[in-house]
């Protein structure tokens, strides 16, 4: 190439990147400015409602920045400790009350006066780290919560399949050619070399396509390559679920509670029999009617998955059931069909996001 074609490519060059450039400020400024008019909408919405309100925010993982087990969890399930502190600040400066979901409930059904907002702090799937660094956050400020446990996790070294998952996927561990992986083989990127680590995106794209299986074929799997020693190398270094201690510890002064969430987390709408719902909803009440304190008969669907005859069940033997689905909750809300807003770090980071994820939900 001459001289000229030379200067010719390195002016597209330089101009295609000024261009992209300018495309990229021009989506984070409107990404903010959605941002902010989401905001602007739940905070009016929020101080202009006079009706009754149960603002009911969800968290799973609690975990310091820093900590390692971030590398193989889902960005959809991690809140950082300090953004849990802010959320519990930003709900109080736009007057909304603390409460135990509960409570909440029973004043609403024995018509008492409820606080003109109200907001109740949840927990699902009962991970230690609620216990390590969810709690001190709580107990500080003296905020009512309750956690949703999967009680047959309870004092066990297991934890859940997406998490078994991606750390296999994201420490290369996954080999095709052994026949314990062919299960996998065709859920993962086309193309990908076998034995290549996977991004935590793309490995969070496999659950996603994961999620065709029920659950306990998915565990099964999983079970057959731990017994043939594939799955040591990457073993999680510590418990990552609740022990009944930590439990016991945490319900002892009534400031945290504890629901149902199934015993084994299977999503409902997977399972094939009356009595494998039984099994699931059914079993799990009696498990926690084992502890000596701090239960509510709440229950919350794993994935926000049900059936006719799961939510029927459901509605027999709980008080009420929290969904997956996004919104407030006014007086008159069905008890069985709570909404809740699901925060992590990518939808609250600050109180602007945590606001525009609220008024996201309004809408």
């Amino acid at each position: 190439m001459d001289t000229s074609g030379r200067k010719a490519t390195i002016k597209q060059s330089h101009q295609d990147y000024q261009g992209g450039m300018v495309l990229a400020h021009l989506r984070a400024g409107l990404k903010y400015c959605a941002t902010a008019v989401l905001a602007s909408m739940a905070w009016l919405r929020i101080k202009l409602s006079s009706q009754p309100a149960l603002i009911i925010l969800t968290y799973h993982r609690v975990l310091p920045p820093n900590d390692p087990e971030r590398k193989f969890e889902q960005p959809g399930m991690v809140t950082d400790p300090q953004a849990l502190q802010r959320h519990i600040n930003l709900m109080k400066s736009i007057g909304a009350v603390p409460i135990h979901l509960d409570e909440w409930l029973s004043k609403r059904n024995q018509q008492q006066r409820l606080p003109r907002l109200s907001v109740a702090f949840t927990f699902d799937d009962g991970w230690q780290d609620n216990f390590q660094h969810a709690y001190p956050v709580l107990k500080k400020h003296r905020i009512p919560a309750t956690i949703f446990l999967v009680t047959r996790l309870l004092d066990t070294t297991e934890t859940f399949w997406p998490e078994q998952v991606l750390r296999l996927l994201t420490t290369g561990h996954q080999q095709a050619d052994k026949p314990e992986f062919q299960w996998l083989a065709p859920y993962l990127p086309e193309g990908h070399p076998s034995g290549t680590p996977l991004t935590l995106e793309a490995a969070d794209e496999v659950i996603v396509r994961l999620k065709q299986l029920d659950d306990r074929t998915i565990l099964r799997n999983l079970r057959t390559m731990a017994e043939s020693g594939l799955l040591s190398a990457f073993a999680p270094e510590r418990r990552s679920i609740l022990s009944e201690e930590e439990v016991n510890e945490m319900a002892s002064d009534g400031l945290i509670r504890f629901g149902a969430h199934t015993r084994h987390h299977y999503r409902l709408n997977r399972l094939d029999s009356q009595a494998a719902l039984e099994e699931e909803i059914s079993g799990c009440l009696n498990d926690l009617h084992t502890l000596p304190q701090g239960v509510v008969p709440i229950f919350c669907y794993p994935n926000g998955d049900i059936t006719t005859d799961g939510e029927q069940l459901v509605r027999r033997i709980y008080q009420a059931a929290c969904t997956t689905k996004t919104g407030w909750n006014r007086s008159n809300r069905n008890r069985y069909d709570l909404h809740r807003f699901n925060l992590h770090d990518g939808n609250s980071g600050n109180s602007r996001s945590l606001l525009s994820t609220i008024g996201r939900g309004l809408l």
